[in-house]
């Protein structure tokens, strides 16, 4: 009998070392005030777009395909990193983020376009709309964290989104090792 591997893997806009260090920035100032929780390290920063989970690795050079095509039908956008929030809500936090505080059209329509070419390649819909977002930490167990976000300076950073990444991901007991499969230029 074969075995087939897998590999678990995500699309994800990359971070440049400037925008990654001013997040870091802006996560210690929530730091201490949140407890039980595993901090995303600098170096692993990143802007998610769709998590796929493990998939096997016949499926790597169509979602390569679909990457390149999705990311040649756009131009480079910019995306305010300007609020907190957390998921599923910062009454129950299980993950916290930084994020636009205002949708991003180009975002949503990148978002779509792998959506949809996912879906052909026979994933399950996303039950929820992308929501463009930098992990900061993810915690133990559910936290309120709505009085911490509240009093917390709202950050004002923006980056450039001119490329689109299909990365891999290696759970480890230190944090996830992430590694680059493939990259693409928005805009071609």
């Amino acid at each position: 009998m074969a075995i087939i591997a897998s590999v678990r893997l995500f699309y994800c806009m990359e971070l440049g070392d400037d925008v990654r260090a001013s997040v870091a920035r802006s996560a210690r100032s929530l730091q201490a005030r949140i407890r039980g929780g595993t901090w995303v390290a600098p170096g692993s920063l990143h802007i998610t777009l769709r998590f796929l989970g493990e998939v096997g690795e016949e499926l790597v050079p169509p979602l390569a395909k679909l990457g390149a095509e999705a990311s040649s039908q756009l131009t480079p956008f910019e995306l305010r990193l300007d609020r907190f929030g957390a998921f599923p809500s910062p009454a129950r936090a299980r993950v916290l983020w930084i994020g636009p505080a205002v949708d991003s059209a180009p975002f949503a329509a990148l978002a779509q376009r792998i959506e949809e070419g996912v879906q052909a390649l026979g994933f399950p819909p996303e039950r929820k709309p992308a929501h463009p977002h930098v992990t900061l930490a993810r915690l133990r167990v559910p936290q309120d964290l709505a009085p911490v976000l509240a009093g917390a300076p709202p950050p004002d950073l923006a980056t450039v989104v001119d490329g689109l990444t299909l990365m891999g991901s290696e759970l480890r007991p230190q944090g996830p090792l992430y590694t680059p499969l493939a990259r693409w230029t928005v805009g071609g």
